[in-house]
Formats: structure tokens, sequence, C-alpha cells
């Protein structure tokens, strides 16, 4: 029985680790977009299946995400080993093994990488600050806190102020602040910034705003059609079990 329970907390703690780890362009978690096709454990060994919504996703979003997800599973303190499986990609071999045995995109396909993914990932990050910028100050517009307000408070203030309010507050001002800190802005300035860390004035927090979402819409309808290739793709594999044939099983 004790086997058991570890086994199922085991588990429990793969599925955690991988559940808080996102696609970097769309910023929507990967088992929400339905990517992990399952995961196994063997002692201290787990190894991850991913499938992704088409066949051609590039190479580089893929190796991003996988590091992600072998990161994040190998933090746990009883995995010792951790290996990737990317199946139905027309690069699976070369990032399931790269994935695996930690070595980076450049090694991996040394004639198509410039450098190792760093300035692909802080252009997505920037892209997710904006994205998580846009729906807190939509949030505290609505809750009545006006452009004057918002453009002048620090981040200590909203910290504080998302502490004390709690509930929504506090769940989309964690987020923004923790992207924010990964794109490499300080603690001590202005909380609403443009990624680059300048100010904006209430004249031009407008337009700021305006750009903000069009890039929140672009990665939305990004993640719809993520959703709507991942089915037939589900779909198609479900036909293709039961000896049917399905168009969408190509996808």
């Amino acid at each position: 029985m004790a086997s058991v329970l570890s086994d199922m907390t085991r588990d429990a703690e793969v599925q955690a680790a991988i559940a808080a780890v996102r696609d970097p362009e769309i910023d929507e978690t990967v088992a929400a977009l339905n990517f992990i096709v399952g995961t196994k454990i063997d002692g201290d060994s787990v190894t991850v299946t991913l499938r992704l919504p088409t066949f051609w996703c590039p190479a580089n979003f893929v190796f991003l995400m996988g590091g992600d997800i072998r990161d994040a599973v190998l933090a746990l303190p009883w995995v010792r080993n951790f290996k990737f499986e990317l199946v139905d990609h027309f690069a699976a071999d070369e990032i399931s093994r790269g994935i695996s045995e930690r070595q980076s995109f450049a090694q991996v396909f040394p004639r198509h990488a410039e450098n190792d993914l760093g300035d692909l990932r802080l252009a997505f990050d920037k892209k997710a600050f904006l994205m998580r910028q846009e729906a807190l100050v939509d949030f505290m517009r609505r809750a009545g806190f006006g452009d004057e307000f918002l453009i002048r408070m620090s981040v200590a203030e909203l910290d504080g102020l998302a502490d004390a309010q709690g509930g929504e507050l506090k769940t989309l001002a964690g987020d923004y602040l923790a992207k924010r800190r990964g794109i490499g802005l300080a603690n001590d300035d202005l909380a609403f910034t443009t990624a680059e860390g300048e100010a904006i004035d209430a004249g031009a927090l407008p337009r700021h705003l305006r750009h903000a979402r069009k890039v929140t819409m672009s990665a939305q309808s990004n993640g719809e059609m993520c959703r709507i290739l991942m089915a037939a793709r589900h779909s198609g594999a479900a036909c293709a079990a039961h000896g049917f044939h399905s168009e969408k099983g190509n996808s």
C-alpha cells in the first residue's frame, strides 16, 4: 500500500510540475493546450511524452517547451533521470534526444542555430509581459483605478495592494510581476512600464494598451488554432485506433 501511495504522490508531483510549464508563444500551459500525451514513472526516472498541434511546429519553439518541461520535472527532489519523447513531429528524434541529454539547441541543430534561443525566449517573454499587463490594467480599470494612479504606482505598491485585496487581483498581479522579473525589470521601479522599462505617461497609455491588446488577440487566436488542430489530431488518432479513416488524422 505504501508503494502505491508513493507512486500516486509522485505522479501528482510530476503532473503539477508540468502544469506550470507554458507554451512560450501563447503563454498558456501545455496541460491546458492538451500537448501532454502521457507520463511514466519508474523509480526515480520520469518520461514525458509530448504531441503538438502539427507535424511542422517550429523546432525552436518545441525545444524551449521541452527544456522547460525537463527542468520542471528535474527540480523535483526525488527525480534523478529524465527522458523526453516527442511524437508525430518532423524533428522528433533530434529534439527528443537533445532534451533528454540536456544538449543545447545549437548542439542539436548546428547548421540552423545562430544562438542558444536566448533572444527568442526574451522576445516571447516580452510579449507575455504585455499580455499579462493588459489583462491586469483592464481588471484594475474596471475596478475603478484611474490611469493617473496606475502610471505612478510602484511595484511595491502593486504588490501590497494585491496582497491586501487578494482574489483575481492577486492572481493577475502575481503572474504579471513574475514575468516582469523574468525580463529583468527592477523591483524598485514603476509597476507599469514598457517591456524595456520605460515610463508611460497618461497620454501614451491608451496607445500602449492598444498595442498590448493586439499582442493578446494574436496569441489568443494562435491558442484557439492550436486547440482546433489538437482536436483534429486526437480525432484522427481515435479513428485510426478503431480502424476508421479520417482526413484530419494527417494534420
